[in-house]
Parts: C-alpha cells; structure tokens; sequence
C-alpha cells in the first residue's frame, strides 16, 4: 500500500536504505522495482499525492478520466514488462485498430491500416509509386529501429572517462562495422539530417509526406525541415505493441495502469513507496551523496540516490552548488529544454464526425493527425516561435475511449489531444496564466474545422500549457523528453558528455529519468539501465 508523508509522521531519519529513488514516474518505478528485486531495501519518495508522474489516469471533468500528459503505449519495452510481471499486476494493453488518420481540407484522407499492404492500398489513391515505395521504406526504417533497439539497453560510453570508455566505445564502433554500407549510411542520415530531406528520397506525395513527417515533431518544438528532426521520427517507431514492431496501442484504465502495475510490481519485492513526499536537497558526506531532506526536515540515509527527475532539477535544484563542479554547472545549465506542446483532455457527450470519413469506424480508434502537409507543420513552428503559439496548429487526437469504456460514462467518450506548437515561456511579459483558455479553444476549434459539431459536443476539458506540465509534473520548461532529442543531447552526450552511464558527477548519486539514455517516452528502459549500474557498484 502507498503511505502518505506528512508533518506528523514518525521520523525515519536512521533508517538506513540501501537505495533511495527520487519521483515516482514511471522511470523511477521501474528502477526501484529492478532494485528490489535484487534484495535491495528500497525508498521512493514522490512529491504528488499519487505516483506515475506524467504516466497517470485522472479525472478532469465529472465521470471522465484520461492520462493525464502521456497517452499512448508502444515504447514501453517488452523487457520491462517481462522482468515486472506487469500483466500480472494489471497491465493490460490493446493494439489500435488502424493506424494514422489524416483527414484533408479538400474532403479526402489517409488512413494507415495494420499492415503493410493495408497502407499501401491507401497510398494508392495518392501515389502509384508511394504505394509502390512503401514496403522498402517500411524495410529501411525498420533496419535502421532494430539498430537502435540493440543498443537502448546498453549503456553508453563515458566519452573520455578512462579506459573503461574507451573499449566500450571500441566494441560500439566493431558492431557498427559489421553493419552493411547501406545501414550505417541510413543511420548517419536518421541522426543528423532532417525529417524533411528522408521523406523526399522516398515519396512523392505531399499528404503521405506529413503522415510520417508528424512523428518527427512530436514533443519536438522544431519543423520536419530542420536538420535532427529525422532522428526524433526514428525515436517514435522503435517501440512495439503485443509483439508487433512499431505499432501503438492503449493501456486499459489509461496510461496510469502502466505506472500501477509498476508500483505494485516494487511493493511485492518489498520497496516502500511514500507520496506527499518532496525531496528539498540531496545530503552529501565527504562528497558523497548519502541521503535526501524533505520538505518537511525528514532526512532518509542510503548508499544510493537516484532521480528520476530532469537533469536539471536533480543536479542544479537539489544538489549544494558547493558539491558541483563548475564544468558540470554550466554544461547542465546550457541543456536545452522545451517540447513546445501544448496538451489537453476532452470530455465529448458524443463521438465526432470528420468531413473526410463521417460516421464510426476504425478510424476514430486511430491516431488523428491534423497536419496536412509539411508545410503547414513548419508554418506552425515559425508562427509559434514569432507569436506564442501557432494560429494553424498541428494536433493529434486519439480517442481511448472507443477501446475502453472505463474511461466515460456510457455513450459519452474521452478525447486526448497533443497540441503542437506553443512557445514553452512566453514572449514579451506574457505567461500562459493568462492565455490558457484561449489556446484551449483554439485545438477545439481547429479539430472542428475538420470534424464539425466537435466544439458543440465538448463538455469540459483540462488544458496542461508548458507551464503547467513543469508546475504540475516537474518537467522543465514543459519538456516531455526531459531535455531535447538532439544530436548533441543524445547517447554519450545525454544528459552530458562524461554522464551517460547514468552515474553523475557526485559519487553515489545517479540519473534514473528520461534525461539519461535513450530519451523520453514511457519505455522503463532508463529505469532499468540506472538499475542495472547502480547494482554493479
């Protein structure tokens, strides 16, 4: 059972732990169950009054709930679920009927089914040679995720921290090696160049372009054009669902279900899990990072510390500047934060109806994309970063309560709309205080644009700006990754050069969140790889 702290419970300042987890995000969840496991006396400390993090099922309006910031399910990784016997904690997850749903202005659309030749067939209706081109992108993407696949259990190497580093970096560079011409080419290309310049190799149509061009924005305050974005695409399809590559689904009771069944899994290896709980600063001895204050003067002691928050709250928040190193000090202040997402749940009295594809069907259990060519997704950027938030946004709807009627009362449905793009910090003395509502009604009115009667049939909503994902969540500047999913922030690098083995300048201290490697998205997998090293020492 979850235990509360609060001012009047019985101090646990000499109980000695042998690891303490700061956040009870799916991460921290997941390294404190990996932990336990292996015989370790363990303490999760979450400052919410429920743990999950971004990864939570609320309710946001009378009858309704949703997750509450993370919606969709395909890059938890089938190695987490397995070794925390999730489904046995209540996991449950089903696979989405279609694909993606691109409803366009002139009255057609695209919709990707769950094979192949489905999506092929209408590809068709665009582009003979699209369709044609289809199987062999699929085959080239997929070489390109298995790449990755192979290596987000690993843990990187420290660039230029001893000979460790070094053969790690050797044995890297031989399996690179062993890769064909075509494949190492594919995966310089995926890291360093734009979305954009893949896309036109290989289609022809602009609409085909953008169903694909979306996952290279997503959670990416960027355009399809700008060098890097590729590589966010690629991060967005090395997941699966149900044993099938890059496909996306739904957890049952919503994206909280998840982070539960994690939580349950840690209890029944015996970690211990308080919320209410918010870590003031991290206690050193001998600069050696040796327990947690509370909020409330409570000072827990273990051999190790790890957060799951974002790099920067963990090193630059919470830890004495006494403690840091200059260099660490400033390569942690110049990462780069910002989503540029603007996130929001809709409770509907009905389902919606698009010009495109009136009625019920499949497609409305898809992901819906509003973004009808690259073009309107770089237009969107640019008006976001010259106005706050762009005038034509790009949104994507899904709709999980088509597959679980858990989530609204019968006949009525739930709608989860990831808004792009909005400045994360408002330009010239504005702040989203004062500009939620409006930009609100702006993703509503846009969907009903393309589905009319969606305004009409909206009941009430929640609306998450980048303010509130920081204020409420604890994510930097809104940022959902944890910092950006750039090449500069990425493998080696990520969180920062000479920290990527998820062990941080303090000793004892480690980096468990989604700001180590591989990134964000609920994957468990930087959960998991802290473990995994924190067991080693």
């Amino acid at each position: 059972m979850v235990q509360s702290t609060n001012s009047t419970a019985p101090s646990e300042g000499n109980i000695h732990w042998d690891a303490i987890v700061i956040g009870g995000g799916h991460n921290g969840l997941t390294c404190a169950a990996y932990l336990a496991r292996a015989g370790r006396k363990v303490l999760v400390l979450e400052r919410r009054e429920v743990v999950g993090g971004a990864a939570v099922t609320e309710s946001f309006h009378p009858g309704f709930r949703n997750s509450l910031a993370s919606y969709t399910v395909s890059l938890l990784h089938p190695q987490v679920i397995k070794d925390l016997d999730l489904h046995r904690h209540g996991l449950r997850i089903v696979s989405r009927p279609a694909g993606n749903f691109l409803p366009l202005p002139d009255g057609r659309h695209l919709l990707t089914g769950t094979t192949t030749a489905d999506s092929a067939a209408a590809f068709l209706k665009f582009s003979k040679r699209d369709a044609e081109r289809l199987p062999a992108y699929y085959d080239w993407l997929e070489e390109a995720a298995d790449i990755l696949r192979a290596q987000v259990l690993s843990t990187p190497p420290n660039a230029g921290s001893g000979i460790k580093s070094w053969l790690k970096s050797g044995q890297l560079a031989w399996q690179l090696s062993k890769l064909s011409p075509s494949a190492r080419e594919s995966i310089f290309d995926l890291f360093t160049r734009s979305a954009a310049s893949i896309l036109d190799r290989w289609f022809e149509d602009p609409h085909i372009k953008a169903l694909f061009a979306f996952d290279a924005i997503v959670g990416n305050f960027a355009s399809p054009y700008d060098n890097g974005s590729a590589y966010v695409l690629l991060h967005h399809v090395f997941g699966e669902t149900n044993g099938v590559s890059g496909a996306w689904g739904h957890a049952i009771g919503g994206m909280g279900a998840i982070t539960q069944a994690m939580a349950a899994s840690a209890e029944a290896h015996g970690a211990v899990i308080r919320t209410n709980a918010s870590v003031a600063r991290i206690a050193t001895t001998d600069g050696r990072a040796t327990g947690v204050v509370l909020d409330n003067g409570e000072t827990h002691y273990a051999k190790q510390i790890a957060g799951s928050v974002t790099p920067k709250h963990l090193l630059l928040d919470l830890c004495d500047d006494a403690d840091l190193p200059e260099q660490t000090k400033r390569v942690i202040n110049a990462t780069e934060y910002g989503s540029g997402t603007f996130r929001m749940n809709v409770a509907l009295d009905r389902l919606p109806s698009f010009t495109a594809l009136p009625g019920d069907g499949p497609h409305l259990s898809s992901g819906i994309i509003i973004a009808p060519t690259m073009d309107y997704m770089e237009r969107a950027y640019l008006d976001a970063k010259r106005e706050g938030w762009s005038r034509e946004p790009v949104v994507e709807m899904l709709i999980p309560s088509t597959l679980d009627d858990s989530l609204a009362p019968d006949g009525k449905h739930v709608a989860s709309l990831f808004c792009q793009h909005v400045q994360p910090q408002l330009s010239g003395g504005r702040h989203w205080d004062d500009h939620r509502d409006e930009v609100a009604q702006l993703m509503i009115n846009t969907v009903d644009a393309y589905a009319p009667g969606f305004a009409s049939s909206v009941l009430g909503y929640q609306a998450l700006s980048p303010f509130d994902l920081e204020k409420k969540l604890g994510l930097t500047n809104g940022d959902i990754f944890h910092g950006r999913l750039s090449l500069g922030q990425l493998f080696s690098a990520r969180p920062a050069l000479s920290m990527a083995d998820y062990r941080m300048p303090i000793p004892g201290l480690y980096l468990c969140g989604s700001g180590a490697h591989p990134g964000g998205g609920v994957s468990g997998i930087p959960g998991h790889n802290a473990a995994r090293e924190m067991l080693r020492d």
